[in-house]
């Protein structure tokens, strides 16, 4: 070993001419030619297929209408930021590690290809001496992870039996092309070193290695020359096949990925970003129910899909055995592009109705998405196209009827929307009065029971603050989220005016809301809606009412002076954790009630399971092998919490109906309450 050290030692400081190979000189002339003009004639191949692609798929697609503009700088910098950190894939630490190496070594291979060709084929000349040496050892080691991160890749594969990428021929073939290139590279280096062994070559750490190996059995000399010129040969052919297979399945999310990544929507995950306006503009109805009337970033994002399967992984409606695999509504739609030249246009035969209406719209398959693709704002397109196609269930129906006559979709009267608040001083703002805070019940606030506690909890917290504060009272309208979450954008767009209109009245500075839905629509659509429409949108501030007691704790307006000894878990609603990325309001509340203990849930914070009602959920029921809110309560009860707490009034019903439905599973329940941040506020101020 120490012999090796004195070797690397004399060369390392040599800067002879000597110390370097000669490059290609064990190759035939003609077939150095017919080489290069395979690889010309195979890039020729790649772009010609892109560009086919291009033009005849992604280019078919409709206008983008999306609302949301990043500038190509700060696109950049979060592709930089993407390729190098690979943050995304590393979510799931063993594959997101063997595609770092992966792509690091094909990275590093690919470079010293480069230098090797401008040494070779032009007048610069650099690669002996010192440089030489470093170029030797980081490019083999560069191919050393290559080949690691290939080999977890079909030890996941085939080994371990991981089969959440497809099981498909044309998945593998694509790691066993990369790994032919990387074995046969090595075999070139090494019988090329086999051939004298320069003592230099020390510095090629895996392939004088290898050369070792070739010389123990024989290969060395003129038989390592002729083995040479094979490897060099099957090596030039795998490289040659690789560029032409770009174009081809699953070759080409190389390209495509780091494509859909830089033109993925930055919006916040709970939003929409395509604004339909077809009614006054002359445009076609909203929707999709044929391939090419998805947009241009559509297009391409369905071709980027890697079939790796994370979006299936964290989807409630999939682990609650609903006919729902976000993966299969990507993978269908490309399905009916590939076969467009023999059935047509139409989506309908490969994506069924069932799993549309199945989608919770929980955004949790575009928060795992490695490649950036917006599965939910795709299958709330394919819902909006069912919608004009008339082709919706009976509870989807029933909700549409009940907002466009009653203003809400429970089939309540909305005379009767002030009912909840019988016995409390409830100020209702006067017709033309302006109101500096709105407080919004919302239609769960108004309707539904578990959403009446929490609207009358907030009710005696604003008043015991003395805060000046104003309700709608009847002139309070559903904000359109269900409709336009189950595809009617234009009755989303009535609602969501009439809303504004009444904000605009008024001149609402501040709406204080306690339905992460409500607070996503007012945050994040109605801007949106107003700029689609070229109205001026006043500037109005959005407040969860998790975040304004996490306010108030913090400016020492609630003292919350009692204290128990309760264990509590919290259940991150997805419009306000996932979706509009805050987790820790709600956190700084429970850390702030006194002798309390808090603790996590398997799936937390941006990463919590959904409660099953979003999207329309709450109406529509298609069944499963079980349900998303009994899954999340049988969590809760692993985290050994007594007190299960929630901030929406939507999660809060349906964990209560989990918990219900899940009595008798168990001898010894730990969960013994659900309650909302502003239930255990007012028991703590005792009000």
């Amino acid at each position: 070993m120490s012999r090796h050290l004195d070797q690397c030692s004399v060369v390392m400081f040599s800067t002879a001419e000597s110390v370097t190979r000669d490059i290609l000189g064990n190759i035939p002339s003609w077939l150095i030619v017919t080489f290069y003009l395979l690889v010309m004639a195979a890039c020729g191949i790649a772009c010609t297929g892109f560009l086919y692609r291009l033009f005849s798929v992604h280019l078919k697609g409709a206008s983008d209408q999306t609302d949301v503009v990043v500038s190509w700088r700060g696109r950049l910098a979060s592709v930089c930021s993407y390729i190098v950190l690979h943050r995304q894939l590393l979510r799931d630490r063993y594959a997101g590690f063997a595609h770092l190496l992966t792509l690091y070594g094909f990275v590093i291979l690919f470079i010293g290809t480069v230098l090797v060709f401008l040494e070779h084929q032009t007048p610069l000349h650099f690669f002996y001496g010192r440089f030489y040496l470093v170029s030797s050892l980081i490019i083999d080691l560069g191919g050393v992870a290559f080949l690691v991160g290939l080999g977890m890749f079909l030890w996941r594969r085939m080994v371990a039996g991981n089969v959440r990428i497809l099981r498909e021929w044309w998945v593998t073939t694509l790691v066993v092309t990369l790994l032919g290139i990387g074995l046969s590279g090595f075999a070139v280096e090494a019988t090329r070193i086999a051939q004298d062994f320069p003592e230099f070559e020390i510095w090629s750490v895996a392939g004088y290695s290898l050369a070792k190996t070739f010389a123990a059995v024989g290969i060395r000399g003129e038989t390592a020359a002729a083995w040479h010129r094979f490897s060099w040969s099957l090596h030039a052919v795998l490289c040659i096949a690789f560029f032409a297979l770009l174009p081809w399945r699953f070759f080409s999310h190389m390209v495509y990925s780091l494509v859909s990544w830089t033109l993925r929507s930055t919006a916040p995950k709970s939003q929409l970003t395509t604004i339909a306006i077809p009614y006054d503009r002359g445009q076609k109805p909203p929707g999709v129910t044929h391939w090419n009337e998805f947009t241009f970033r559509d297009l391409l994002q369905i071709d980027a899909c890697t079939t790796c399967g994370r979006c299936n992984d964290v989807c409630p409606a999939h682990a609650a055995g609903k006919p729902l695999t976000p993966r299969e509504i990507v993978l269908g739609v490309r399905t009916a592009i590939n076969s467009r030249h023999t059935n047509g246009n139409d989506l309908a035969p490969w994506i069924a109705d069932n799993a549309l209406w199945s989608c919770t719209t929980c955004a949790a398959c575009n928060d795992a998405c490695p490649v950036g693709i917006d599965v939910y704002g795709k299958i709330i397109d394919l819902r909006r196209g069912r919608v004009e196609s008339g082709l919706i269930p009976d509870a989807a129906e029933t909700v549409f009827e009940n907002s466009a006559v009653d203003d809400n979709p429970f089939q309540k009267s909305n005379d009767d929307r002030m009912n909840w608040g019988q016995g409390l001083a409830i100020p209702v703002a006067a017709e033309q009065e302006q109101i500096e805070l709105l407080y919004w019940i919302g239609c769960s606030g108004c309707f539904d029971p578990e959403g009446q506690s929490v609207s009358r909890a907030m009710i005696k917290i604003l008043n015991h603050l003395g805060i000046r504060y104003r309700v709608l009272g009847k002139n309070e309208r559903c904000t359109g989220d269900p409709a336009r979450r189950m595809g009617e954008e234009g009755l989303f767009q009535q609602m969501a005016l009439r809303n504004l209109d009444q904000f605009h009245k008024h001149s609402v500075k501040t709406v204080l809301v306690h339905c992460p839905h409500c607070f996503n629509t007012f945050r994040n659509e109605y801007p949106a809606l107003d700029r689609a429409l070229n109205r001026s949108s006043a500037e109005i501030d959005v407040e969860h009412h998790s975040q304004f007691l996490a306010r108030m704790i913090a400016e020492k307006k609630l003292s919350l002076p009692r204290e128990t000894s309760d264990t509590l878990t919290f259940h991150d609603p997805c419009y306000l954790g996932r979706g509009n990325n805050d987790v820790e309001s709600p956190r700084e509340v429970l850390y702030a009630l006194g002798g309390t203990t808090v603790v996590e849930m398997e799936h937390n914070r941006r990463n919590s399971a959904c409660c099953g009602a979003g999207g329309g959920s709450f109406w529509l029921d298609v069944r499963g092998d079980d349900r998303s809110e009994n899954i999340r309560i049988r969590e809760a009860e692993a985290s050994g919490a007594c007190t299960l707490v929630t901030a929406c009034p939507f999660c809060k019903t349906m964990l209560e109906a989990g918990r219900t439905q899940t009595e008798g599973e168990s001898d010894s329940r730990t969960i013994k309450r659900i309650k909302d941040l502003a239930e255990l506020i007012v028991e703590a101020e005792g009000l």
